[in-house]
């Protein structure tokens, strides 16, 4: 049981960084922030002593004479309470030691042993300290850091008497105590933590008083308040909360499943429990210019939709419509080779609200990219033969396909401007001239083209693909225009770079 006790590690989430260092978050089931005892201020590790073990620097482990009360009283009642030493719950409460929480009278002698033999092979210090870092303080913090960046929004060592009084005290039914639900609750708890640290020794009367006197209430943080603080880039509590949230999970998503001929993968225990270090490509600068604009955007047709539709009377058939972007980075040094960042997602915004909605319109909806495949058309035409001054007549035309059915292109505008260059057809966008161009090269061939450059949904053989009838994605369309931005080369889209 020791020998496994010496490979456990505490599970800690795994933190992703954008591309200039700063934290997006962390992935974590255990919200948990491993510092070392030295960081750990000595008040907040004597208000634990103090309610938990006011003798833990003395005894071996265990407290034979507690341990005698609550035998007998498990005898009298046939139920188990108290007596256990900060020892014996780290050896009671990390699976690596293989004892259960079963309330019975085997079992407490197990953890016993294993708590003497844990004595023997660590110092007090490194006890106190995983003990520190693996106690659970209600809703999602696993030890004493994560507890203060949950409630308090502070590192560790920033905590107050009071306010490290009140984690202590949470030691005890911490879900049925936490100062956001039980501010009552957890302030008695803290209230009496003070007291017996008072009464070891551990503070002064006057000390005591001070910190009695502290709010709970002004002290803790508040949801709202929190928010407000992710919002200025204050990342000091996000286990599962993270910035850029469309384009982190598709990282998570990546890391877990990555598509071929990517090999390196992270398993689910990995992600969450093994503190991974991931890095990004994502410029936090350009992704809140992007959500930014997105809103902006989306505010602007709500409300011209909504206008249109209380004229007529409809505005119960008013629903806001949702959006995407994806910027792609196509910077590379030819000339040094000093860089390489094509390919690399910059910022992805996959909807208004990841907290409401988290279907990501960036990658998982399908929509018609209409008139935005017309570029790959004109590609096809240049490479093989055509130039942009080559004349193409804008005017009606008609096909008809194997079956006898007949299909008529027209322009968006309904004008025809007879011949005019390539160039200005593609200027102008015109439908005819698209479709008169697939029809001449073949559909099969601009499918070709546009595969080559990053369509990947399946793309119809009729001469409407050249108008963009076929689904798309918002990351394929932005990966098949930076082909067209890299002179033809085709760069798949990077998320993580380490």
């Amino acid at each position: 049981t020791i020998e496994r006790l010496e490979e456990f590690r505490p599970k800690v989430g795994s933190k992703i960084f954008s591309a200039d260092g700063e934290e997006l978050g962390e992935f974590a089931i255990e919200a948990r922030q491993v510092v070392s005892l030295n960081d750990i201020p000595l008040k907040l590790q004597k208000a634990f002593i103090a309610t938990e073990d006011d003798t833990f620097y003395e005894h071996k482990g265990i407290r034979p004479l507690a341990l005698l009360v609550a035998l007998k009283d498990a005898l009298r009642t046939n139920h188990l309470r108290g007596a256990s030493t900060i020892t014996q719950q780290i050896v009671r409460n990390i699976d690596a030691t293989g004892i259960s929480k079963e309330v019975k009278i085997q079992r407490k002698l197990r953890e016993m042993l294993v708590a003497l033999q844990l004595e023997r092979q660590y110092t007090k210090d490194e006890i106190l300290e995983l003990y520190l870092n693996q106690i659970f303080l209600g809703i999602s913090a696993y030890g004493v850091e994560a507890a203060a960046r949950q409630y308090y929004l502070k590192n560790v060592s920033e905590l107050t008497l009071g306010e490290s009084a009140l984690l202590a005290g949470l030691t005890r039914g911490p879900n049925n105590q936490h100062p956001f639900r039980y501010p009552e609750r957890a302030e008695r708890r803290r209230d009496i933590v003070l007291a017996q640290m008072l009464r070891e020794g551990f503070i002064t009367q006057e000390e005591h008083d001070a910190a009695v006197a502290e709010s709970v209430a002004e002290s803790v943080i508040t949801p709202d308040e929190r928010e407000f603080y992710m919002d200025k880039k204050d990342n000091r509590w996000t286990p599962n909360k993270f910035k850029a949230p469309y384009f982190v999970e598709e990282a998570r998503k990546f890391i877990m499943n990555p598509p071929a001929p990517y090999e390196v993968s992270a398993s689910q225990d990995e992600l969450f429990e093994g503190g991974l270090q991931i890095y990004t490509t994502i410029d936090l600068r350009l992704q809140k210019a992007a959500e930014e604009i997105m809103t902006r955007a989306l505010e602007k047709f709500d409300a011209k939709k909504l206008a249109s539709l209380t004229k007529a009377g409809k505005e119960d058939q008013f629903i806001p419509v949702s959006g995407a972007l994806v910027c792609l980075d196509n910077r590379v040094d030819l000339v040094g080779n000093s860089y390489d960042y094509r390919g690399y997602i910059r910022a992805m915004v996959g909807g208004r609200n990841f907290d409401l909605k988290k279907f990501n319109n960036a990658t998982q909806a399908r929509r018609q990219p209409g008139s935005g495949v017309k570029p790959f058309v004109w590609l096809t035409a240049l490479d093989n033969g055509m130039t942009p001054s080559d004349y193409v007549s804008d005017e009606r035309v008609q096909y008809v396909d194997a079956v006898g059915t007949p299909y008529e292109p027209v322009n968006f505008s309904g004008k025809y401007e007879g011949p005019i260059p390539m160039r200005k057809g593609l200027e102008l966008s015109k439908n005819v001239i698209s479709v008169k161009l697939a029809a001449h090269f073949t559909t099969p061939l601009v499918r070709s083209y546009m595969r080559s450059a990053g369509f990947k949904l399946p793309i119809n053989e009729g001469l409407s693909m050249a108008l963009g009838a076929s689904d798309t994605r918002v990351i394929d369309q932005a990966e098949s225009y930076s082909t067209l931005a890299n002179g033809g080369i085709h760069i798949r889209p990077t998320m993580i770079t380490q």
